[in-house]
């Protein structure tokens, strides 16, 4: 009986969970951000990852509160360790602008890995760009063209610009180990490809 009790409490306890997270989302989707973030902050609290990564889509945004990077970064930070591809992606970019954090160029290549590799595409042109300008790697062309031929793969705007861009820079020599990394990459899973050519 007691057993059967602490069932029932369980069940009723994650549905209520459940309709109060969709009361946040809802919420959110009808602009109505003071009842948002009531209802996001209780499922965020309790460890929610996508009600995490939302929470600090509105304070980045300023939704019905004050814009604060800090406490948008959290939510990111809290959310990404979860998994949360969005908000590694996020995380990402709070890292590479110094956006509620110093600037940390090696912990958002690692963040925006995490979402490449999950196939985030907008994640994989800017590992391009960080390779191609230097930011917490060493300037790599023929890196930066992978990464740029994988967003391309992907339909992200400005990869093709891109490319052919750093084609009129590369010798042959870097144009060729390109080609190559790229077809290497085509015949392996992404996660192998990058273990295999020792991308990060």
């Amino acid at each position: 009986m007691i057993k059967l009790f602490f069932l029932i409490l369980i069940i009723f306890s994650s549905t209520t969970f459940a309709n109060e997270r969709l009361k946040g989302y809802q919420a959110l989707e009808d602009q109505d951000y003071k009842k948002a973030l009531y209802y996001l902050s209780y499922a965020a609290n309790l460890g929610d990852d996508k009600a995490q990564y939302n929470l600090g889509i509105i304070y980045k945004k300023g939704l019905g509160v004050p814009v604060n990077n800090n406490e948008a970064f959290s939510w990111f930070f809290l959310s990404a360790n979860q998994g949360n591809i969005l908000a590694n992606y996020a995380l990402g970019h709070a890292y590479l602008k110094g956006s509620g954090i110093k600037k940390n160029y090696k912990s958002a290549l690692k963040a925006f890995k995490y979402a490449a590799l999950r196939e985030h595409p907008s994640s994989r042109l800017i590992i391009g760009n960080m390779y191609y300008q230097g930011q917490g790697v060493i300037v790599s062309y023929p890196r930066a063209f992978l990464w740029w031929s994988l967003a391309q793969d992907l339909n992200i705007g400005g990869a093709s610009q891109n490319i052919d861009m750093i084609k009129k820079k590369m010798s042959k020599d870097q144009y060729s180990k390109a080609k190559e990394m790229y077809l290497m990459c085509m015949q392996n899973t992404l996660y192998n490809c990058t273990k295999k050519l020792d991308l990060f």
